[in-house]
């Protein structure tokens, strides 16, 4: 196909969202990620076009179309993911070399998508310290690079009038599952093909629409306006409720669509503009631009004190300076053939390459991230982020009765209490058996991750968990008791949070926790419940485990420990809410660990968490004592 330069800077503008979005470098960066469905239109235009052209003239072959594919795509990323490792070896702890080797495993098997669907929540608390995140939108788009073109020979073999029906048929029920699934199973529709594919299926239809045609008119001249529109129309638009992909990724996509309509009108502005140097040079960046970004994000992250502005700006940079040298001296002579020019001496490379980086991984997670490249004391001391209490972890809540959900306490009692939570209250959950065990008494055990035990708290998975534990404790006749458990951060006005199924302002977040907290307790004490108020454990001043092997390992100090009067600080307005709530018993944990006015993070000599706020198992007997006390 001719050659369109408006389309390299429409890459550049979806690769400078990305990378705004994660280094984090203005406000109004946060939905960032819309740059990857710009990239998934991009794609389907592109690939839509070729295949539909070597159709017509009879010279399509599958085998040609993936050789082209790895010969474009495959230097760059295996150029980075040996970086990757390599600098992962020096700098990366053994449990996240375990987990860079796994990653790269699976990215170059172009599955890595479905690996994070199971392993990790994209806007959750993992997803910035996870090195090769990123891939996950590679592996999407490899995955349709080989059912797409499988499906278009079978057509236009058989019944090559229904290529384009069949398209628009496919794309619809790709969007129709992912506006069904996104709400349900947001970690799914995000990560995995059938609900992204309409995307790129997308940009499939404009190609064949516009296949064979002269596109012209005036009405061009405002298609390049309209698409710069839709896309910062989703940037501004985007709030922490939004549901992605859903309804929302229409924006973006749309937005796309109009620009390479636009591209059309060669003398429109918009189509001058995307067409420049700077944004074509950028544009030509912008794969290997989009695969080191992410990996110097993290590595910076993890080895700077505070990831402060300066920092996260450094980053911007670097991953310009690191993608120009794989692009100029890898990618492009590979692909104009300068290098590596024979097919056979290619692939046969690639093969032993790709061979060597999977048989590599694979030893990396054989022998656990090989953690005899530091002292023992650094595999000693990272044991403690798995001091957790396996043995509850069932007590995830799927909604049951009394006698169906986990127990705890002293076995073959009336189960009088009952513990609504999140993830705290799996943390305590040890000491909590301990302490009901004491007290000869039984009990329950319920929690979701992230998940306030308040009234109209959170996204809606999170209000739904809600009402269903309370529904629980109200017709539990022998429930007397209900201690309800969190970290309560959920409710700390800094930047808004989710309450009733809207976004409440930084400003009235104090007053709506306050509000719906009394009205959970009433509703509570209605049913006849005494109630009980676990206040939050102090949070350490960054990962306790983590950074006590990372100062052994890297020569650091990096302090743990918080000081008690910045934590009172912090929770100030959750005190304020508990103190508004009459007829509760509350119950505070931090007094053993804050003596003398310092919450200290390691006693006798073990991390007091997990994390930097997950209590460790081992320490559940002197919690159970405080309780107690």
């Amino acid at each position: 196909m001719k050659y369109r330069a408006d389309i390299d800077g429409l890459r550049t503008v979806a690769v400078v969202l990305v990378l705004v979005f994660h280094f984090d470098l203005f406000s109004l960066g946060k939905a960032g990620f819309i740059g990857v469905d710009v990239f998934f239109v991009i794609s389907g235009f592109l690939i839509t076009t070729i295949i539909r052209n070597d159709l017509e003239s009879g010279r399509f072959h599958l085998g040609d179309f993936l050789y082209r594919r790895v010969r474009r795509l495959y230097p760059a990323l295996l150029a980075t993911l040996l970086l990757t490792m390599v600098a992962g070896w020096f700098l990366f702890l053994p449990h996240r070399y375990d987990e860079l080797a796994a990653e790269t495993l699976w990215s170059l098997l172009y599955v890595v998508n479905i690996y994070f669907w199971q392993n990790v929540n994209y806007f959750g608390l993992q997803a910035g310290s996870v090195p090769l995140l990123h891939m996950w939108s590679l592996a999407v788009e490899e995955q349709f690079y080989l059912f797409f073109p499988l499906c278009c020979i079978a057509l236009w073999r058989w019944l090559p009038q229904l290529l384009l029906p069949v398209v628009v048929l496919a794309m619809l029920a790709s969007f129709a599952l992912g506006l069904i699934f996104t709400p349900i199973k947001p970690e799914a529709s995000f990560y995995l093909l059938p609900t992204r594919a309409w995307e790129l299926l997308l940009g499939s239809i404009l190609a064949l629409t516009v296949h064979g045609r002269t596109v012209q008119g005036q009405w061009l001249q405002i298609m390049g306006p309209v698409g710069l529109a839709l896309i910062a129309a989703s940037v501004f638009l985007y709030g922490p409720l939004t549901l992605v992909p859903g309804w929302f990724a229409l924006l973006p996509t749309l937005g796309a669509i109009a620009l390479i309509l636009g591209g059309f009108a060669l003398t429109a502005p918009v189509t001058q503009l995307m067409a420049s140097r700077p944004m074509v040079w950028i544009g030509k960046l912008s794969y290997p631009l989009y695969l080191v970004h992410w990996p110097i994000r993290i590595f910076l992250q993890e080895h700077t004190l505070e990831f402060t502005s300066s920092w996260r700006v450094l980053g911007f940079f670097l991953s310009f300076v690191l993608a120009a040298a794989i692009y100029y001296l890898i990618e492009m002579p590979i692909r104009t053939g300068r290098f590596l020019s024979g097919r056979r001496l290619y692939l046969g490379l690639v093969a032993g390459m790709s061979f060597s980086t999977l048989a590599a991984s694979g030893m990396i997670l054989l022998h656990n991230g090989l953690p005899s490249r530091f002292a023992p004391e650094v595999t000693s001391i990272l044991a403690f982020r798995k001091d957790t209490p396996d043995a509850f972890r069932r007590c995830n809540y799927m909604g049951a009765s009394i006698d169906q959900i986990c127990g705890i306490g002293a076995p073959e009692v009336q189960r009088e209490v009952l513990v609504i939570g999140d993830s705290h209250a799996l943390a305590l959950s040890g000491a909590l058996d301990l302490w009901l065990s004491n007290e000869k008494r039984g009990g329950g055990l319920v929690y979701d991750h992230g998940c306030m035990p308040v009234m109209g708290a959170g996204r809606n998975r999170c209000q739904n968990y809600t009402e269903s534990a309370l529904a629980l404790a109200e017709r539990s006749t022998e429930v007397t008791e209900v201690v309800l458990v969190s970290i309560w951060r959920q409710a700390l006005p800094s930047g808004g949070k989710a309450f009733d199924g809207r976004w409440v302002p930084e400003e009235q977040v104090a007053e709506i926790f306050s509000a719906r907290l009394q009205e959970t307790v009433a509703r509570l004490e209605a049913a006849g419940k005494q109630v009980t108020i676990i206040e939050p454990l102090f949070a350490a001043a960054r990962p306790i485990p983590e950074t006590l092997a990372s100062n052994i390992a890297f020569g650091r100090s990096w302090p743990v420990d918080t000081l008690l009067v910045d934590h009172r600080a912090t929770f100030s307005t959750i005190y304020a809410a508990f103190d508004q709530v009459q007829n509760t018993r509350r119950v505070s944990l931090i007094e053993p660990f804050c003596k003398g006015g310092i919450c200290r993070a390691i006693i006798d000599n073990r991390p007091l968490f997990t994390d930097n706020n997950h209590l460790a198992f081992s320490h559940s007997e002197r919690i159970a004592n405080s309780m107690r006390e």
